[in-house]
């Protein structure tokens, strides 16, 4: 089974809600046929790769006006994926919208050319790995 591997910077008060919120999000998928299973797992880590929590604390430092996420630490979630419809990187794609607010692009085709403009930043930053089967 493979496995999508998310890092995620949260307030250690939001680290069990988190997990919920990709465990709920799963068992959609799979009431919709979109995987046979999931299992979701919050894993204690020792250490994570070096530069990584900075790297996710500066993250979130340029997309929120330079504030800190007080009170936050990495965290690891582990998503054990078994029959999944299409390719691994979309699920991951998909799962990963839940730390990245939805934007509200406007109809108008010229004003999409800005991209940025439109750029919502994360919840909690997050880095993320797939582990093949």
């Amino acid at each position: 089974m493979p496995t999508i591997q998310f890092d995620v910077l949260v307030p250690d008060a939001q680290a069990d809600r988190v997990s919920e919120i990709f465990s709920a999000a799963t068992s959609e998928l799979v009431s919709k046929g979109s995987l046979h299973s999931a299992d979701v797992t919050r894993v204690n880590v020792d250490a994570f790769p070096t530069g990584l929590e900075e790297q996710l604390r500066q993250t979130y430092r340029d997309e929120h006006e330079e504030r800190d996420l007080d009170g936050a630490h990495v965290y690891r979630y582990d998503i054990a994926v078994d029959g999944v419809t299409g390719s691994v990187n979309q699920l991951a794609m998909v799962l990963s919208r839940l730390l990245t607010p939805h934007a509200v692009l406007p109809k108008d085709h010229v004003l999409l050319e800005d991209e940025v403009a439109h750029e919502r930043p994360a919840i909690f930053p997050w880095s993320i790995n797939i582990k093949p089967e």
